[in-house]
């Protein structure tokens, strides 16, 4: 499946071989794309204001799944070891990777889950995390726990066990035949109380926040597009949003007025209409229409968040929407675009959102193709106006030191940067070993990798 989403011409593709900034500059002029950029980095080092409390710097660590817990859903000595290092390279803002808030919504079975017999094992992740983030940076760090459903996506027992809101013909056959459940309505209200039970969790547990996670195709954001679903929660733009509304708004009553309540919110999940959203109300179309995406983001602020992260489509059949690439991935193939294109689109998305309420900081995302000079391009996006902080995801599991490297030398080394090879992303899939980054952290991950791939071959599915 392919979202309409690209230029009508797009330029010749191309791998990353730009060492140096001119190198760089004359590939987007080739390709006849221009990105914001700025040669001095130092308004990323400056602080930021969210919900009364000053953060050092514009820097944040995105959610980055490692799939690394204990069988009951605590943090391993991974977990912990990589939040050590996220919190030691020095960004304010460590918006922690999804926390599923029941067993049978677990991405796979070492997906974190949080419940009441392990909360005190997230209270110990998060004030360690906070203590090396303090001593890095000079203050707190601000820590987000994201919440989840994985829904079509869930393996809670390492086999595809989908739970659905709407049947969508264009990704039903990705679930390789296993049996689906259909989300009642009734069962969206009692998940209702399932994220609102795991967001006092982790409340309890120190957490500053939560987010409701409605991204990538996972059961909050798939239940954007259903349409054609009947009852209270499909059809009408009000039933459709109905789960993340009605939940957003009790959460802001029930947690207290120092809680942080945000969503990383898609703005594009590019499946056909009338099973999409973000895409044209015409039946096939993939073709982007912003319209409702820039009014649920517009009522999320209205709400009362006070930082906002946003997403595009589908990682696992379209990666060059999310997670731009120039490399042959498994199950996928090479980009249909070049990915200037991909990094350009993103860009402007995140600009769109962040325009639509400039007083509220959104995080940028996508850009870890860019590599060395992501630095450069983060900043003139926050220059410009198009994003509050420079989000760093694939590139914080290649190098969780990049904010500490790019405020002390201003520069980050190619041998040392994300190279967008997706290895990372490979492993979860695969289902059968904690992630990381397979390149810069080789000793602990590569062994991880060749184990999924082995699996994903005896299976037929490598």
């Amino acid at each position: 499946m392919k979202a309409n989403c690209a230029p009508s011409q797009t330029p010749e593709f191309t791998t990353f071989k730009f060492p140096n900034a001119d190198d760089f500059r004359a590939e987007c002029d080739r390709v006849g794309i221009q990105l914001p950029w700025s040669d001095d980095l130092s308004i990323l080092a400056e602080p930021i204001t969210i919900a009364g409390r000053t953060l050092a710097n514009r820097y944040a660590i995105q959610p980055m799944e490692g799939v690394d817990s204990e069988p009951d859903g605590s943090p391993s000595e991974l977990t912990r070891r990589r939040y050590q290092r996220f919190a030691g390279g020095g960004a304010s803002l460590l918006w922690f990777e999804a926390v599923s808030v029941v067993r049978a919504g677990r991405s796979i079975g070492r997906q974190l889950w949080i419940t009441p017999d392990n909360v005190d094992s997230y209270k110990r992740l998060v004030d360690e995390t906070r203590a090396i983030g303090r001593a890095a940076a000079g203050r707190d760090p601000m820590i987000i726990c994201q919440l989840t459903h994985s829904g079509r996506w869930s393996r809670p027992d390492g086999t595809p066990a989908p739970i659905i809101a709407q049947r969508i013909p264009a990704l039903d056959s990705a679930t390789h035949g296993a049996e689906q459940h259909y989300v009642t309505d009734d069962e969206f209200d009692a998940m209702q109380e399932d994220f609102l039970r795991a967001a006092k969790l982790a409340m309890q547990a120190g957490f500053d926040g939560v987010d409701f996670k409605v991204v990538h195709g996972y059961l909050l954001a798939e239940l954007l597009g259903a349409h054609e679903r009947p009852g209270k929660y499909g059809g009408s733009y009000a039933n459709r949003t109905r789960f993340l509304r009605e939940g957003f708004v009790r959460m802001r009553n029930e947690l207290g007025p120092d809680a942080v309540v945000t969503s990383r919110l898609t703005l594009l999940e590019p499946s056909p209409f009338p099973h999409g959203w973000g895409v044209k109300p015409e039946i096939g179309s993939t073709d982007v229409d912003l319209s409702e995406p820039s009014r649920l983001y517009k009522e999320l602020i209205d709400w009362g968040a006070p930082v906002t992260n946003v997403s595009l489509g589908h990682p696992r059949y379209q990666p060059h929407l999310n997670r731009p690439h120039d490399q042959s991935l498994a199950g996928v193939g090479k980009p249909p675009e070049h990915p200037l294109v991909g990094v350009r689109r993103f860009i402007d998305m995140t600009a769109h959102a962040q325009r639509l309420a400039p007083q509220v900081p959104l995080l940028s995302a996508g850009l870890s193709w860019l590599r060395q000079h992501i630095g450069n391009v983060g900043a003139g996006m926050v220059k410009e106006g198009m994003c509050g902080f420079l989000g760093l995801g694939r590139m914080a599991f290649a190098l969780p030191d990049t904010p500490k490297q790019l405020m002390t030398t201003g520069k980050l080394e190619e041998k040392v940067v994300c190279i967008t090879c997706s290895m990372c992303s490979q492993i979860m899939k695969d289902g059968v070993a904690e992630t990381g980054c397979v390149v810069r952290d080789k000793a602990v991950y590569a062994p991880k990798y060749a184990l999924g791939r082995k699996a994903a071959k005896a299976k037929g599915l490598a």
